[in-house]
């Protein structure tokens, strides 16, 4: 079967014959193998029967790349809908933020009735933890009518998946599975102080270094006389010979016309501190480093970026065909790099994970930095998911016939298991991140009442949590069985139980270990504190005391008759095994009640929650619950700062530094900000902040998780200075933040209000002031709108 001029892969005619049939498909296939081609084919079966489409994707870059493209196929049948731009929102192929497909869902399901397909890109965006619960929503509250075209590089439990779709979708759904890449993949290491090699490689190295060390620490080399190599040295050296090739990674790749290379790193600074020192070097020709400048200048000018900051650095590195592209960077000169980049001119992209998510471009080769990323808690080993997400990227189907893949590690710290799980293990399969927001639960009490436990049994997370107590039921069953085998204590003694002897014997002892710690404790306590002769006396008493009680436990021990009793050691031992046993089965069913429960429970104190903050009551929602479910994000801040007043009575600066408060996200080290020197915004930034406070102590009562995050001030001098009409390129005075960022947190804000205005429709004074707010915010570069329109304008 060909379809635009393609010979199609058997996956794809399988999948198209599948929405030929009016059904949902689930396709997974490696990055590079054509699922676009699918969603390009629904869309356009939509367009013939005048039906409408919605393409959703999960980041807003990738919203707009796609409609730059599908703009320009099919024209004024496209629009996009996202936090930051509203563009013919009435076409009939819409492209939109998965978020704001599950907000139009719960806010007016009737402008989705002539919807036939959406496509969900990225489906495996479930198992994120923050956002997965919006797809998991979407799907299970979309109406019926509507089929779907899901998407993903690879689930490793797609059966399961498909499983629970369809306890959720009335229609069939067809799942499809590709296996073999257009474009194989070859994967390296690439052993910093050695060369390129692979897993066999790496453990030799490994095993070479402890030899090593092993005869330094034992003095086998003396500092002043190097002894002859053993037999075993020259075969470990030939071994690593036959491995490893020496050579610098990036000038190795380009010897070997392997560019161009999107180099992988999970930190903006390595980025930058990369291409900056990769720029020394010249990967292009004369004539390629003119056509790159000449496309690099009529970007920016395009994009209206040719006087911002770091232009003229940026363009030396794209002279020599590098660049960089991370989050910190102004979106605009992303997308200049992403043109560039897709044009074949930029040899070399030092980028982190973000461009690896649905962006389809892909390069010769990909290099990984490290295989170790920070989390925002910790250093962690990258899942192997995330590794195939990235790797995916490497080879250019008709162009290259391998991709090739270099991961640098550090033989001497890095741990080969873990490299191993990586580079060869499974992929992990999708959970469920099913968890209700407030404003989710206030639409579904709405339509549901109490009839919502029932509705939220239908998620991802029970249908899995069914497996799991199986497995979890017959844990506790093996395991009580072998606890039923297991001899028992015996006591010598006529009359005895030999286990609540033992068991009594046991408690006294560890009674005694609780106590010595005390006075441990209240010893250091005497050393430490010092002090007046009184409270030193009253420290002594209460050593004394506990030193009291000491002995009478000790006093108890030896008077038990397993004191001593040659058979302590053999009822000891059984005793031990016996109540290992129970408490496993006591754990086992801890577990199974918190997966039964969970949900119900966390669903449940929330509702009691809405109910005390007066959101609703028997009879459904109250004026406060119709403002919260009308927000998506931040919705019970909003609400109760807005029916305290605050909206109302603050100038439109002050309102966009509240709103900047509570969008803002808190960070360990936010390094230099300039505080706020108002002291009246600092007043009423309090006071915000102590009716949040009072929500989280609710959340505490009621063990909800995650709670209502606090105000973060650190950007609010940056937001006043913005909103009162200061250049873009002062921000940094007030904190020091990058450019990206910047344009990220307004927004956030942007988005925010827009919600805000959409609310409290009906409140004229209110909406006027709003529609203020967002004019002195939405301007320049975080104009998102005008940034889209220029990129088709660039088309």
């Amino acid at each position: 079967m060909r379809y635009k001029g393609l010979q199609l892969d058997p996956f794809q005619e399988e999948a198209i014959h599948a929405i030929d049939r009016n059904h949902s498909v689930l396709v997974t296939a490696p990055t590079g193998a054509g699922k676009t081609v699918l969603a390009e084919y629904a869309i356009e079966k939509c367009i013939e029967m005048g039906h409408r489409v919605i393409y959703t994707a999960p980041i807003k870059a990738l919203s707009n790349q796609k409609y730059r493209d599908f703009y320009q196929a099919y024209g004024d049948c496209v629009g996009i809908v996202t936090g930051d731009v509203v563009l013919n929102q009435s076409a009939q192929v819409l492209l939109m933020t998965t978020e704001i497909f599950r907000n139009t869902i719960f806010d007016d399901r009737t402008r989705l009735n002539d919807v036939r397909y959406v496509i969900f890109d990225e489906i495996h965006y479930i198992n994120d933890i923050e956002r997965g619960t919006v797809w998991e929503e979407s799907l299970i509250f979309a109406p019926q009518n509507i089929k779907f075209v899901c998407l993903s590089a690879t689930i490793p439990n797609i059966n399961q998946f498909a499983e629970w779709m369809r306890t959720v979708r009335d229609v069939e759904i067809d799942v499809i599975e590709e296996l073999e890449r257009p474009v194989p993949l070859e994967h390296h290491l690439y052993l910093e102080g050695y060369g390129i090699g692979d897993l066999e490689g790496l453990q030799r190295v490994q095993e070479s270094i402890a030899y090593d060390n092993f005869y330094d620490y034992d003095g086998f080399y003396d500092n002043d006389e190097a002894s002859d190599d053993t037999d075993e040295d020259k075969t470990l050296e030939e071994a690593l010979c036959n491995y490893l090739i020496q050579a610098d990674l990036i000038s190795y790749i380009q010897n070997q016309n392997k560019l161009p290379c999107l180099y992988f790193c999970f930190s903006r600074k390595v980025c930058e501190h990369n291409a900056a020192h990769y720029a020394k070097q010249n990967f292009l020709t004369p004539k390629q480093r003119k056509e790159i400048l000449h496309l690099f200048d009529l970007l920016c000018t395009q994009y209206s970026i040719r006087n911002e900051r770091n232009i003229q650095v940026f363009r030396r590195l794209v002279s020599k065909g590098v660049a960089y592209h991370h989050a910190g960077m102004l979106p605009t000169l992303k997308e200049v790099v992403e043109c560039l980049f897709t044009s074949g001119l930029i040899q070399l992209l030092f980028t982190t994970e973000t461009f690896a998510v649905g962006i389809n471009m892909p390069a010769c080769t990909v290099v990984f930095e490290s295989l170790e990323k920070y989390d925002g808690i910790s250093f962690r080993y990258l899942k192997a998911r995330e590794y195939h997400q990235m790797s995916g990227r490497a080879g250019r189907r008709g162009i290259d016939s391998i991709g090739y893949v270099y991961a640098r590690v550090s033989p001497k710290f890095v741990h080969v298991e873990s490299v191993k799980r990586i580079l060869s293990g499974k992929i992990e399969p999708i959970e469920s991140q099913f968890n209700l927001s407030y404003s989710s639960i206030l639409n579904l009490y709405e339509k549901y009442g109490d009839e919502i436990y029932d509705v939220c049994t239908q998620s991802l997370n029970n249908f899995q949590n069914h497996e799991r107590v199986r497995k979890t039921e017959a844990q506790v069953q093996h395991t009580s069985s072998t606890l039923g085998k297991l001899p028992k204590p015996t006591c010598i003694h006529e009359g005895v139980n030999g286990f609540d002897q033992i068991g009594s014997y046991n408690h006294l002892r560890d009674r005694i270990t609780e106590q010595r710690k005390a006075l441990r404790a209240e010893r250091r306590a005497i050393k430490r504190k010092g002090g007046k002769r009184k409270r030193q006396k009253n420290l002594h008493q209460k050593l004394i005391g506990i030193e009291r009680q000491l002995r009478q436990i000790e006093s108890t021990k030896n008077e038990n008759l397993c004191h001593n009793c040659e058979q302590f050691k053999s009822c000891d031992q059984r005793y031990r095994k016996i109540r290992q046993a129970e408490n496993r089965i006591q754990k086992l069913q801890n577990r199974k009640v918190l997966l039964e429960n969970y949900q119900r429970q966390q669903i449940s104190s929330r509702l009691k929650i809405l109910e005390e903050l007066g959101y609703i009551d028997a009879s459904g929602l109250l004026a406060r619950g119709k403002i919260a479910s009308q927000i998506y994000g931040y919705e019970i801040q909003v609400t109760q700062l807005l029916f305290k007043g605050f909206f109302d009575k603050l100038s439109e600066d002050e309102l966009n530094v509240l709103a900047m408060a509570i969008v803002c996200e808190e960070k360990k080290d936010w390094g230099y900000y300039k505080k706020l020197g108002d002291k009246g915004i600092k007043k009423l930034l309090r006071t915000a902040d102590r009716e949040i406070e009072a929500i989280q102590i609710l959340e505490g009562r009621y063990q909800v998780d995650p709670m209502t995050p606090k105000l973060v001030t650190q950007l609010s001098t940056a937001m006043l200075a913005w909103s009162q009409g200061c250049e873009f390129e002062t921000l940094p005075q007030y904190v020091n933040l990058a450019d990206g960022d910047f344009v990220r947190a307004f927004r956030l804000v942007i988005d925010l209000l827009r919600q805000v205005r959409r609310a409290v429709v009906g409140h004229d004074s209110l909406l006027d002031k709003v529609d203020r707010c967002l004019d002195k915010i939405n301007r320049d570069v975080v104009d998102a709108e005008r940034q889209l329109r220029a990129g088709q304008e660039a088309l």
